[in-house]
């Protein structure tokens, strides 16, 4: 399904479930998006019913259809709790006081005042996207199964990318519905926001991939981006490795007092566009908030924060 960013399309999964479907994610909301659905719907699923809507996360290329497709079958949405949350929080407009937080969080980690301006009034939100998010949905528990067609999809929640992310593991076809959490040739945006500037998301994620890789070895991955694969502790490996190999950099950078900013355009360069920017600011202060958790960088406050790394006896 085609999606309007960089990375341009989604991989949604429809599954035959006893006298109907069941749809894994959805796609952006627009028009083509609908015209494909209604194809997709009359198709590939020959009018029958819509059992169950399944969204791994709250992000708009996955959530961003699921609206309408609800009010079109009348099939419940399926989430995790900690994922409908946020949906509803990200259609919300921000207030005034949010984009004061928001506009200080850009300052303090050494974003120009131009940037920080663009950055707050850039068009384009997130119900742009999402436009007609479900009220209510079925809770998606961890650890708990969710049955299709007579088979049990095992759920599991990670954060990192997101909240609360859901992968679906069948154990009997080995075969793992990953999201966003592994992909097979980029990493998954890690992010730190303006609410939690101080988390420590990649922990999180990384402390994922290690789960993810008690999995069988031969385990087929369904990512939501890019071709299906094989090989999910390698690509776990080889995605821990990735960003070790950037932790390394940056303990080598910020010998000398380093802002975000500055961190930011080491990993990333300095040609980003404005969606790209919030994307990148966020990730360079997942890398430095994990480094301060592992007492290898210290934090040191001030109208501008910077990062210094720790020299070790």
């Amino acid at each position: 399904m085609p999606i309007p960013f960089s990375l341009d399309h989604i991989n949604l999964w429809v599954l035959r479930d006893h006298d109907g479907w069941t749809i894994i994610d959805t796609g952006f909301y627009s028009q083509e998006s609908v015209t494909l659905w209604e194809t997709i719907l009359s198709g590939h699923c020959n009018g029958e019913k819509i059992n169950k809507i399944i969204v791994t996360h709250f992000h708009p290329d996955h959530v961003g259809m699921a609206g309408w497709l609800a009010n079109k079958t009348g099939a419940p949405m399926h989430m995790s709790q900690g994922e409908f949350d946020m949906l509803h929080l990200a259609c919300k407009p921000f207030t005034n006081e949010q984009n004061v937080t928001r506009r200080q969080f850009y300052q303090l980690f050494g974003l120009a005042e131009k940037t920080v301006n663009k950055l707050l009034d850039r068009k384009g939100s997130y119900k742009d996207g999402v436009p007609n998010a479900p009220l209510s949905f079925q809770c998606m528990n961890n650890g708990e199964s969710i049955e299709v067609n007579g088979e049990h999809w095992q759920l599991h929640h990670f954060s990192g990318h997101s909240p609360e992310h859901v992968c679906l593991f069948n154990a009997q076809r080995n075969i793992l519905i990953s999201g966003d959490q592994v992909l097979p040739s980029i990493s998954p945006n890690i992010s730190v926001s303006y609410q939690q500037p101080l988390a420590d998301p990649l922990a999180n994620y990384l402390s994922s991939l290690s789960s993810l890789s008690t999995l069988p070895t031969d385990t087929l991955v369904l990512p939501s981006h890019g071709l299906v694969f094989n090989g999910l502790h390698n690509r776990a490996k080889e995605l821990m490795a990735g960003h070790q190999k950037d932790l390394d950099k940056l303990q080598i950078f910020c010998e000398q007092p380093r802002t975000a900013h500055d961190v930011m355009e080491e990993l990333f360069g300095d040609r980003l566009n404005l969606f790209n920017i919030f994307l990148a600011v966020g990730e360079a202060l997942a890398h430095l908030n994990y480094l301060v958790g592992q007492h290898k960088m210290a934090r040191i406050d001030g109208p501008v924060v910077r990062y210094q790394t720790e020299v070790t006896a």
